[in-house]
């Protein structure tokens, strides 16, 4: 299953591996979320558009770019706002402009809490002191690889937290990159309750979708002060609805002490992003939420070209 790679197949083989394990774990990636790259012979190899990390051993996962190429692409200024191929991830840029081998980009789902909860200025010396470079939220793309770029002239860091998105890591081995993963999930856990997540996620990962309509594991929360806040970037993507209260609402997701309704059977996809919006929401429960993606950006970025294009290969 490695054959089609043009790579000496044990690095190949530890890079499809470990690509495989951060897609499967579902705190770190959720659905079509989530991207690597391996930079070889002055090539790149990267994640297509809306398919599943988990999935990276299957034939089409990855495509194999000529980096001299795309580089050249995004340095043309009447070309870099247009993809350079439409099976490209939308994070393409980013993995092309920082320098090293490897780039594992995941949607922490700690990281989104921390984010959303906790003033930047409290997140941000405790990232710094930490060797990881703060980011605010920038639309997923070329402006966001860009920022990355510049900010980091200064410190030529190897991690990077997303705001209200999630973690990009980069380096040359690709062992120890991962095993960074879990050093800096263990950070969080210094500013999250990370064994109630845990538990969550064990709770939340179960439910089972009947009838149009799920159990809703958290009758006592107020899900309307979510309203309006995206939280992440698929949030606005593959779940852009709200919640209201089933009593006074014909809206797509309704929901009383007992269920969630829906108009319709959730897709895999959508259950997906269900799924991670209850653990979310589970966690930060009665914390204030501080930082957001808001309603207009968040739908200009589900009516773009590279989520459409995901939209349509996950429906």
């Amino acid at each position: 299953m490695y054959k089609y790679y043009k790579l000496p197949l044990v690095r190949m083989k530890s890079f499809i591996n470990y690509s495989e394990k951060i897609g499967s774990n579902f705190l770190l990636c959720q659905g079509p979320g989530g991207n690597t790259s391996i930079k070889f012979n002055k090539s790149i190899l990267i994640k297509r558009s809306g398919s599943f990390l988990s999935d990276s051993a299957r034939e089409g996962v990855f495509k194999e770019i000529k980096l001299n190429n795309i580089i050249h692409h995004y340095k043309k200024d009447n070309l870099k706002n247009k993809k350079f191929h439409k099976d490209l991830s939308i994070e393409t840029p980013l993995h092309v402009m920082l320098s090293s081998k490897y780039v594992l980009h995941y949607h922490s789902i700690a990281s989104i809490i921390i984010s959303s909860i906790y003033k930047k200025n409290e997140i941000n010396s405790f990232l710094y002191k930490n060797e990881i470079l703060p980011i605010k939220y920038v639309r997923p793309g070329l402006e966001l690889a860009e920022e990355i770029v510049k900010l980091n002239t200064k410190y030529n860091f190897k991690s990077f937290f997303l705001y209200n998105h999630g973690i990009i890591l980069e380096g040359s081995d690709i062992q120890k990159l991962y095993n960074k993963i879990f050093h800096i999930e263990k950070l969080f856990s210094k500013l999250i309750d990370y064994q109630k997540l845990n538990l969550i996620f064990k709770d939340i990962i179960k439910l089972e979708q009947i009838d149009s309509k799920i159990k809703n594991p958290y009758p006592d929360i107020k899900y309307k002060k979510f309203n309006g806040k995206y939280l992440f970037p698929d949030h606005s993507v593959f779940f852009p609805n709200f919640f209201s209260e089933k009593k006074n609402s014909t809206g797509a997701i309704q929901y009383d002490s007992n269920f969630f309704y829906f108009k319709n059977n959730l897709s895999e996809t959508e259950l997906i992003y269900f799924k991670t919006l209850l653990i979310i929401y589970g966690l930060i429960n009665d914390n204030k939420i501080i930082n957001y993606i808001n309603k207009e950006v968040g739908s200009k970025l589900r009516i773009s070209e590279d989520e459409i294009l995901r939209i349509d290969i996950n429906k």
